[in-house]
């Protein structure tokens, strides 16, 4: 029952797969935008020149979805990056979030907040200023549902094209649409890798039509070496991080990852020619233990 259970859920989603293009597969959001399932993330990613290198980098290995946010501090980095790519604008995805202290401020913070971020990227007046999908980046008690509500009205300006949420547990996303809301989320970010899988969180996101999005998509490293991954790893003749990163795409999650390797960027992407078994799914499904998901909550 419960093999079968997983097996139907596999197949269950939120967005709508399309793997035609085995260059960018992309999801289909629940307002009719698509959002490239691979995504670079940006965390950690310095703001200086060595920075927008590493987004250079990215972009030639074939990134196009790149995943920042205002606490990062880089998101010029990237706007300089993106223009010096030569690339124009509507080929990429970007995805920001504003944070707890703006939230705290009230909603011309948050207006403010989102205006910097566009100022940072400094994308230009042609056709190209806006962010494809803004996330409120914590659901801050008390202040979230009306950060929300200011993101609502900047989409409708056009300023933010699709909404989303991030680290949003189940109770958090009822207090939101309870809170008459008018444009509904499209996906919610969390850490979530075979190491960190709280699958009644993404079912129950995806149940309700709002994506998932793996940050932390290759975990944090530190369980590459283990035996799971490894034999995997010899199976497929596929890196640990390809394997984890090919387990998240078949549950239809976007998969954010970062590296400041080229080979490994481009590696990260070598992910399409090729599907785990259901058995292997299995396996990857059942590596997170209660102890897990207990540290990582109380982080």
């Amino acid at each position: 029952k419960e093999r079968k259970r997983r097996e139907t859920m596999q197949n269950r989603t939120a967005a709508t797969i399309d793997i035609s293009s085995a260059e960018e597969p992309v999801l289909k959001l629940n307002n009719g935008h698509t959002m490239p399932q691979l995504a670079f993330g940006l965390y950690k990613v310095p703001p200086t020149e060595e920075g927008e290198s590493i987004v250079l980098n990215a972009i030639a290995a074939g990134y196009r979805h790149f995943d920042t946010a205002s606490y990062y501090e880089n998101e010029k980095v990237l706007g300089q990056a993106l223009k010096k790519s030569g690339i124009p604008r509507n080929e990429f995805f970007i995805c920001s979030k504003v944070w707890n202290d703006a939230q705290r401020k009230g909603r011309e913070a948050v207006r403010g907040s989102v205006e910097k971020s566009l100022a940072a990227f400094d994308f230009g007046d042609d056709g190209g200023c806006y962010i494809d999908l803004l996330l409120v980046h914590w659901p801050v008690p008390g202040y979230h549902v009306e950060t929300y509500k200011e993101l609502e009205l900047m989409c409708k300006e056009g300023t933010i094209r699709s909404i989303g949420l991030s680290n949003y547990k189940e109770k958090d996303f009822n207090e939101l649409v309870e809170s008459n809301i008018t444009i509904q989320p499209v996906v919610n970010q969390f850490e979530i890798s075979p190491f960190m899988y709280r699958p009644s969180l993404a079912e129950y996101f995806q149940r309700k039509g709002v994506s998932v999005s793996a940050s932390k998509g290759i975990g944090r490293g530190e369980c590459f070496d283990k035996a799971p991954i490894q034999k995997l790893s010899t199976k497929y003749s596929k890196s640990p991080a390809q394997i984890m990163l090919r387990w998240g795409l078949q549950k239809n999650f976007c998969v954010v990852a970062k590296t400041a390797t080229p080979s490994r960027m481009r590696e990260n992407r070598s992910v399409l020619d090729y599907y785990l078994e259901d058995e292997d799914m299995i396996i990857l499904d059942s590596l997170t233990s209660k102890e897990d998901v207990k540290k990582r909550d109380e982080r």
